[in-house]
């Protein structure tokens, strides 16, 4: 196993009190075939997965149990929560419709089938796309999970795809931005 994004914490130390807790949370999601598979597609850039789905639950984890919320089940449910087996850029999805709408559906439906999902869990899969599906979640730790999402997306896309931009093509991006955001 990886470390999560950006931290420094290595997720196998049998020496980091922190790391153990959360490996004790998931540990039995790990040994799931589907779960493994998920090492095989890519989500955000180069970043497969299933460690984009490890990030998001490792973060959830730590902010749920810092705020003292079902941390479990919240990162049980961001393990699982993209864990669908197709390349959706390839149009390879098996039900019809926009994939960041579909997905959520998919993965909640391959979760159910390898593991016990309570409510809880059910609405952070089903609504981690929040906003562009129609739904809020309900839960506080759905909206933890759907921010953490987004936040590792983010992370994901910054540390591999603006390493291999030109400067030039960053300066030039990153001064329309501001361009626009001072019109605005």
């Amino acid at each position: 196993m990886q470390k999560a994004i950006l931290s420094r914490i290595d997720l196998q130390s049998a020496d980091h009190a922190i790391a153990q807790e959360f490996l004790n949370c998931i540990h039995d999601i790990l040994e799931i075939d589907d779960v493994k598979q998920l090492k095989s597609f890519y989500q955000h850039f180069k970043t497969s997965r299933f460690q984009h789905c490890l990030n998001v639950s490792y973060y959830t984890f730590l902010i749920c149990r810092r705020f003292h919320m079902d941390y479990v089940s919240a990162a049980r449910a961001a393990l699982v929560h993209d864990l669908y087996l197709y390349d959706w850029r390839n149009d390879e999805q098996p039900i019809e419709g926009r994939h960041s709408v579909v997905h959520p559906q998919i993965a909640l439906q391959n979760a159910q089938l390898h593991m016990e999902i309570n409510d809880l869990m059910e609405d952070i899969i089903l609504h981690h796309m929040w906003p562009i599906s129609i739904k809020m979640p309900r839960h506080k730790e759905a909206w933890v999970v759907q921010g953490v999402d987004k936040y590792c997306a983010l992370a994901e896309f910054a540390k591999q795809g603006l390493c291999s931009l030109v400067p030039r093509r960053l300066a030039v991006s990153f001064l329309t931005c501001l361009f626009i955001l001072v019109r605005s």
